[in-house]
């Protein structure tokens, strides 16, 4: 006799598998200045979100400690980004699903509907908004590029343990590839050989690599950031009627904050099943000169 898995939790590996590739793809968002959390916002929302810069001025105390500038900004986000995956199953697909293909499925769906909002932030990082760049090929990127980054920021005073470098993949594989980082007993530790991971170098505590990152006319290839440059806003679209959905909850990520929708209904007259994943959201260049882009010549 056949396994059969109930319906409803055949739903929720769906969506906890979904949650999961949403967020694992969106990590390199924390290179930005974030606003991420649950609570329920109509798409067109202004969220307010501190951006704090780089600063390089101190004063001599002369009997007052009048503020000499600036070092907190806020930034107006609004929601204007609403994107979405569905599928539809029927009665039959459903009996006939096992946990393994039902995971791999939401995996897919997260993992299509994160790419697509990393790409709809991500389209702002053009040479219109950020003039700073540097020009290398991917077999040519190795340490000594990033070391060379990590001086033109500290040259603005955006200290590496505050940035973060995000790299297309070509870009990333190639810093595996070089021998002073790759060699486990150099680098001091075993994630580069064991998991494919460079988790900090010179200092820049966190290094993404994506295969998200649009490939546009500014031919981008990656960025070195610090918060302040761009900044992010999620929250979730509730409904304002459930009474025609099986299931309308939000699927949130506890350790970040990161938040997407999923809707369930059901076509009783043909047996199909649909369910919708959906994302609302905005972004906005923040501090422009606080990133530097990394493109091909």
């Amino acid at each position: 006799m056949a396994n059969t898995i109930n319906a409803n939790l055949q739903n929720n590996i769906i969506a906890q598998s979904a949650l999961e590739q949403f967020t694992s793809i969106l990590a390199p968002l924390n290179a930005f200045s974030t606003s991420f959390n649950d609570e329920a916002a109509d798409r067109g929302k202004t969220i307010s979100i501190p951006t704090i810069s780089n600063t390089s001025s101190t004063s001599t105390f002369a009997g007052t400690y009048s503020s000499a500038d600036t070092t907190l900004n806020s930034t107006q986000i609004t929601l204007d980004q609403h994107l979405f995956v569905s599928w539809h199953i029927t009665d039959t697909e459903w009996s006939q699903s096992s946990s393994v293909e039902l995971q791999r499925f939401g995996y897919q769906k997260g993992g299509d509907l994160a790419k697509a909002v990393f790409q709809n932030v991500l389209d702002v990082v053009k040479g219109a908004n950020y003039t700073k760049k540097v020009e290398v090929t991917a077999g040519n990127f190795d340490a000594d590029e990033v070391a060379d980054l990590r001086e033109d920021g500290l040259d603005a005073n955006l200290y590496p343990d505050q940035c973060a470098l995000v790299l297309q993949n070509t870009y990333f594989t190639s810093l595996l590839k070089d021998t002073d980082i790759s060699h486990a007993m150099n680098y001091g530790s075993a994630e580069v050989v064991q998991g494919g991971r460079v988790p900090s170098l010179f200092g820049i505590k966190d290094i993404y690599e994506s295969n998200s990152i649009p490939d546009n006319s500014d031919d981008l290839k990656g960025f070195y950031c610090h918060p302040s440059c761009l900044a992010v806003a999620m929250r979730y679209l509730e409904p304002t009627n459930t009474s025609g959905y099986i299931s309308a909850r939000r699927l949130t990520d506890e350790a970040s904050g990161i938040v997407m929708g999923y809707r369930e209904f059901y076509e009783e007259s043909t047996g199909t099943q649909t369910a919708v994943l959906e994302c609302v959201f905005g972004k906005t260049v923040a501090l422009a000169d606080n990133l530097i882009r990394i493109k091909t010549p």
